[in-house]
């Protein structure tokens, strides 16, 4: 699979249908990914999360909470699991948001599919242009080079130069 990327408008229809950009589609591989995605709760209040087979899977082999002798780590896990649906992709490129989920993320009709990486963020135009507001017109620029430059597998320390 190609990085996704990218911000998208789109409506839900109302079936609860929302279709995926073809050049997020274009980036999947069904054969390498798997042919359908899994849908959660997201990383950002309000919004869902939809993660091609392969990711999701990599995703749940990575959460290891299990000796984590706190209730919130158990409590995270029943509610993601509990939370996640299996969807599949129609022909026209659309998959279905479960009515709980979108309830939940408290989604509206208008949205943006935003590309982030190995998933696929359904977000409330508002909320994101909120989360992601930079003046541009002010001269504004994104404090970027911190997290361009940063070394593999040194979180938060920066190469030099």
């Amino acid at each position: 699979m190609r990085i996704l990327v990218g911000k998208f408008p789109r409506t839900i229809d109302g079936k609860n249908r929302i279709q995926l950009p073809s050049e997020l589609r274009a980036a999947i591989d069904p054969a390498q990914d798997g042919p359908g995605f899994f849908i959660t709760l997201g990383e950002y209040p309000h919004t869902l999360s939809i993660y091609p087979e392969r990711y999701f899977e990599e995703l749940a082999n990575r959460i290891e909470t299990e000796y984590m002798p706190e209730d919130e780590p158990r409590r995270f896990e029943l509610e993601f699991y509990m939370s996640a649906r299996h969807m599949d992709i129609d022909a026209q490129g659309r998959v279905v948001l479960p009515d709980d989920l979108r309830t939940q993320a408290r989604l509206p009709d208008e949205v943006y599919l935003v590309g982030q990486k190995h998933r696929i963020e359904v977000w409330n135009r508002e909320d994101l242009e909120r989360t992601t507001a930079i003046d541009w017109e002010a001269g504004e620029w994104p404090q970027w080079p911190r997290y361009i430059r940063m070394r593999p597998g040194g979180a938060g320390k920066p190469t030099s130069g």
